[in-house]
């Protein structure tokens, strides 16, 4: 049954260097001084509109030709890897809201580039924050052995399997799928698979 869980983005751990390594800072740990004032006043915009939220489901895989759940294939090598023993699987759509988004824009037609900038990169890393908490969640819940976190347009896991996870979850978060590059609107969306096994 579809389930959809809020988290606050204040309990989200968000690490500055991975954010400082977003923005291209790489082996630095941290956001440069001559920026700090900058990051910390975009920061705090991102977490007042961010409103994460995660729409997940449990499946029972069938396996002939390739791995299936509600009638989508799943297949490739990634996925035979990480999913190939499964006997639950769980997809689930992350998305951060249209909020950020708009936010992202209004700074890039104020010209203000630099915060838009650091607010694509923040609220980046903030989704994929927020997928770790919940998939950790999970794997506390469940009495089972749980595979990585796979996503589609990583390896060879299609992208266009975002199509499906719009269609099954997006109505529950306000997402859409554009159907020619299978990106979610609004952009701060991720979806992934994982795999549980005895």
């Amino acid at each position: 049954m579809l389930k959809v869980v809020e988290i606050s983005p204040y309990d989200v751990e968000l690490p500055q260097r991975a954010i400082a390594a977003r923005m291209g800072f790489k082996g630095v740990g941290a956001v440069p001084e001559q920026f700090r004032a900058v990051y910390n006043e975009v920061m705090d915009i991102a977490l007042k509109v961010a409103r994460p939220a995660i729409a997940f489901d449990n499946f029972i895989p069938t396996f002939e030709d390739a791995i299936k759940i509600d009638d989508v294939k799943i297949d490739g090598n990634l996925a035979n890897n990480q999913l190939g023993k499964s006997i639950e699987i769980t997809a689930m759509l992350s998305t951060l809201g249209d909020e950020i988004d708009d936010e992202i824009s209004k700074l890039h037609v104020k010209g203000e580039e630099l915060k838009s900038f650091m607010l694509d990169s923040i609220g980046s890393e903030l989704i994929e924050y927020t997928s770790r908490k919940f998939d950790l969640q999970l794997r506390t819940q469940k009495q089972m052995k749980g595979s990585a976190r796979i996503a589609p347009g990583y390896v060879d896991l299609s992208i266009s399997l975002n199509a499906w996870f719009a269609s099954i979850f997006g109505r529950a978060l306000n997402v859409s799928c554009d159907a020619e590059v299978f990106t979610f609107l609004p952009r701060k969306t991720i979806s992934a698979f994982i795999g549980w096994s005895r």
